[in-house]
């Protein structure tokens, strides 16, 4: 293929540009399950691009992780030596704004404070971007300077504009012409969103291919997107927040809803954490302490924001009125709930919910409507399951490739005498997990990584480990900042010339996914226990949607999820051809058939009670 970056083609990276090539023509979707190491970038870019650049398309690139886009960018300048491609890369507009660094970004409104510098003409970067929403000649002519010198990460876009330009809508500007566009997920999948961003680059769904990276994390991404929720903690912040003459009346009215959306979690909650509402429960008690229609409520609350000066407080109203409108949501692939949660403090507070339970409600206006999608992970098993809960067509191709390292550099370990089960949670079963733990750290030469399936079971095996382990252990905190996870990292990978250490984390939070350790900066891994999701109210009702219209309930909304977060961050271990490690599964439901046949079968899992002798082999060999 005429524009593949690279002097040579992997033959499963073959066999994948020549499903995406076929899929793309056809007009199809596909998705892909392709581990690491494939070439998944490159495969998917050669023939959208291809076929894009023929046809008058545009590829849109979508990655949940900021990290990919470098990598992203990287193949693009690639292929750009072999034919000219008009690349741009978006993250967050609040991430592209040289005027951030002169605020603390967690105290402001960015939205609002964005456009109250618009609306002022106090933002010289905008002014010299757009005049009358169109572009300045200054602007056009720097576009012209940035397309002439190929692809650029948007740190670079940023670098080159500040003290000029408004890097977002040069940007955009800059998309009007792309071959390719680079963003996050929300970008197209939120329905607000997608409607601005595509009018704003003058594109459309109809004449776009989309490729989606780490797609696994997409049905939940979507989930959240779907989901709104509100609490009395908000509301009364809220209440006291506007406490003045011109929105007394309101404070009242909220503190009424407050009081009364109390009292009604008492009594419906009694001893239970939470429980299931209907639509009109809390309609009533709107309308009650209101004395007014809801709909009538959400207009006088629509009027209200627009004549408030405090933007935080504009907002707060905003996001409260996006929580009443999408109360009046469907029944249909949602579920509300009422619950009872507690601060830091121990301070209980009620909060309501209205969950997406199914995310192909809103996947399937958008697959219906490209030309084609290209779905892409080392995690994407069973390939049915994806299509199903997002509603991709049924002529969508369903591929699974084989890894592409050899595999006796691998050695895949089951424990058959450990679990996580919660009837077998006992203090015997922590010692023995953390012994376990504790062996492989110690008898691996270099750095390990343990993942537990939580951070509950992640303590109470620390009790014991923190005893026996022989080196410095890095332990993943709930609630870190991007900069402690950073520096958590760093100090990681350093720990290295002192004999090696090992990284403690949690399936499916910060460090079992996005990171890449190759070569001798992690040696082996460790998943203790499977990391379902809590069996909580939300959570049946996914189960129980599941079994209802795809008769495949505990498997699409309970198992499944769980395995390819396990392999996730089982996936942390061997990055490249070169790279020899162990994946040690320290729970024996593993070897059970529902959850092994999830499990690459190239893999070759051995189910053992004793590790030790096959670890030692393992290395000295």
């Amino acid at each position: 293929m005429s524009i593949f970056p690279f002097d040579e083609v992997r033959p499963e990276q073959n066999k994948l540009m020549a499903d995406i090539e076929s899929a793309i023509k056809e007009g199809q979707s596909i998705i892909a399950h392709a581990p690491t190491g494939l070439g998944k970038t490159a495969a998917a870019l050669t023939p959208a691009l291809e076929y894009a650049i023929e046809n008058n398309k545009t590829v849109f690139f979508l990655t949940s992780r900021n990290t990919q886009h470098t990598l992203i960018i990287e193949t693009l300048r690639e292929m750009n030596n072999k034919q000219k491609i008009i690349a741009v890369d978006f993250i967050g507009k609040k991430g592209m704004c040289p005027q951030m660094l002169n605020y603390d970004s967690r105290s402001i409104n960015f939205i609002e404070f964005c456009k109250d510098q618009r609306k002022t003409k106090d933002c010289k970067l905008f002014n010299k971007t757009l005049d009358k929403n169109e572009a300045t000649k200054k602007s056009e002519e720097f576009i012209a300077k940035l397309i002439e010198e190929g692809p650029l990460n948007v740190e670079e876009v940023v670098a080159r504009s500040v003290n000029n330009f408004c890097a977002y809508e040069l940007s955009m500007l800059l998309a009007q012409q792309a071959n390719v566009i680079v963003a996050d997920y929300y970008h197209i999948f939120s329905p607000k969103v997608r409607k601005f961003f595509l009018n704003k680059i003058k594109k459309d769904l109809a004449n776009s291919i989309i490729i989606i990276d780490e797609a696994h994390n997409l049905p939940d991404r979507i989930r959240n997107l779907l989901t709104n929720k509100i609490n009395t903690l908000t509301l009364s912040k809220l209440s006291n927040d506007i406490k003045n003459n011109v929105l007394e009346d309101l404070d009242v009215t909220l503190k009424d809803i407050v009081n009364r959306l109390r009292m009604y979690g008492e009594n419906a909650l009694g001893n239970k954490k939470e429980v299931k509402v209907t639509k009109e429960d809390f309609i009533s008690i709107v309308e009650t302490a209101t004395d007014a229609t809801y709909s009538d409520f959400i207009e006088t609350l629509e009027t209200i924001s627009s004549e408030i000066e405090d933007p935080d407080n504009e907002d707060s109203i905003t996001r409260f009125v996006e929580f009443l409108r999408s109360w009046l949501g469907k029944e249909e692939g949602f579920v509300r709930i009422l619950k009872r949660e507690f601060t830091k403090a121990r301070r209980p507070f009620t909060s309501i919910e209205y969950n997406c339970l199914h995310p192909g409600a809103l996947a399937k206006k958008v697959f219906d409507e490209v030309h084609s999608a290209i779905l892409m992970s080392g995690t994407l098993t069973p390939t049915e399951m994806y299509r199903d809960i997002l509603e991709l067509k049924k002529d969508t191709l369903l591929k699974v490739y084989s890894n592409p390292f050899p595999n006796e550099n691998r050695l895949v370990l089951v424990s058959s005498d450990i679990t996580t089960k919660y009837e077998e949670r006992t203090e015997q079963m922590f010692k023995k997990i953390a012994a376990s733990c504790a062996y492989i750290i110690n008898n691996v030469k270099g750095n390990s990584a343990i993942f537990f399936s939580s951070y509950d079971i992640l303590a109470k095996t620390m009790i014991f480990l923190d005893k026996i382990v022989e080196k410095d252990l890095f332990i993943e905190k709930k609630g870190m900042t991007k900069a402690e996870r950073s520096q958590l990292l760093v100090d990681f990978k350093q720990n290295l010339i002192h004999g090696g250490g090992a990284i403690i984390g949690v399936q499916g939070a910060n460090f079992s996914e996005g990171i890449d350790l190759p070569g001798d900066l992690l040696k082996a891994v460790a998943i203790v226990g499977v990391p379902f999701a809590p069996p909580d109210l939300r959570q049946k009702a996914i189960i129980d949607y599941y079994e209802k219209n795809f008769r495949h309930g505990w498997d699409y909304g309970y198992i499944f999820p769980a395995m390819n977060r396990a392999l996730q961050a089982a996936g942390r271990c061997i990055r490249s051809a070169e790279d020899r490690g162990i994946i040690a599964f320290l729970d024996k439901r593993f070897s059970w058939s529902k959850y092994a046949k999830i499990i690459p079968p190239d893999w070759n899992a051995q189910t053992t009670d004793y590790f030790g002798d096959k670890i030692q082999n393992f290395f000295d060999n």
